[in-house]
């Protein structure tokens, strides 16, 4: 498994940038809930400061970032590093099933019924893995299989992201879970297997949170937050983006 791992500066340098784009997005929520009477939405946001400071906190390591499409609509960042072959993406771990990885979780913690075709293909740089030396847990019950609705990209997206399965040898999803207290408990590095659509745990990188990157959770920041959309149970978030649907954006339009 140890093969496996990522350099560990550049776990600092993903940890570093994770942190301080939640710890951006903080600010823009407080300062938005005290500037604008409705600011739920702005829940939706947090990929994107989470992405771009991970982006630029892994640039000097060399890591390129690339603006991709999840959907007809969803952007969200890929980092490469080309000198060793590895592909990355960030998630929020709320709405990622580790037991069904192109599908996902809705705001219910429900896998959804549909799949992702952009997750599909990016776990295909991992045909070659021998998974055998990473499987250190298995599922105590079993997953029942069920024909998956297929949600294409579009066909120019579709032939760009088929195209990076040959440039790349290992693709990783970098989770990140944020609990009761809106902190982050939780960041882990899986890498997802083609051929069963889970993903196994490599690495534990909360360890490299340290006392630079503490986060203060106010009762102004709190009720911001409790505001938020994403908090709804009964909002169906992936119509928004969570579940990163490839249709998503144009499913929220018809509600």
């Amino acid at each position: 498994m140890n093969d496996y791992k990522l350099a560990e500066v550049l776990n600092q340098k993903i940890v570093d940038g994770l942190m301080e784009g939640y710890r951006e997005y903080l600010n823009v929520r407080r300062e938005k809930s005290r500037t604008m009477r409705v600011s739920g939405a702005y829940a939706w946001v947090k990929g994107n400061h989470i992405d771009d400071q991970v982006a630029t906190s892994c640039e000097s390591y060399g890591v390129q970032s690339k603006l991709a499409k999840a959907g007809l609509t969803w952007q969200y960042l890929q980092f490469k590093h080309h000198d060793e072959k590895i592909l990355f993406i960030v998630k929020n771990a709320r709405y990622f099933d580790e037991e069904q990885v192109d599908q996902g979780k809705d705001a219910n913690g429900k896998t959804r019924k549909s799949k992702m075709s952009y997750m599909e293909k990016l776990m295909g740089i991992n045909e070659g893995i021998d998974f055998g030396n990473i499987k250190t847990q298995e599922s105590n019950g079993s997953v029942q299989l069920e024909l998956l609705e297929d949600l294409r990209l579009s066909e120019a997206d579709d032939i760009a992201i088929a195209s990076i399965e040959s440039e790349f040898t290992r693709f990783y999803i970098v989770t990140y879970a944020i609990d009761e207290n809106q902190l982050i408990s939780k960041i882990s590095l899986l890498m997802p297997n083609p051929k069963n659509n889970k993903a196994y745990l490599i690495d534990d990188l909360i360890k490299y949170v340290n006392p630079s990157h503490d986060i203060d959770i106010d009762e102004e920041l709190k009720d911001a937050l409790s505001n938020s959309v994403e908090t709804n149970d009964d909002y169906n978030a992936f119509k928004f983006d969570i579940g990163l649907n490839d249709d998503s954006e144009e499913k929220g339009q018809e509600s």
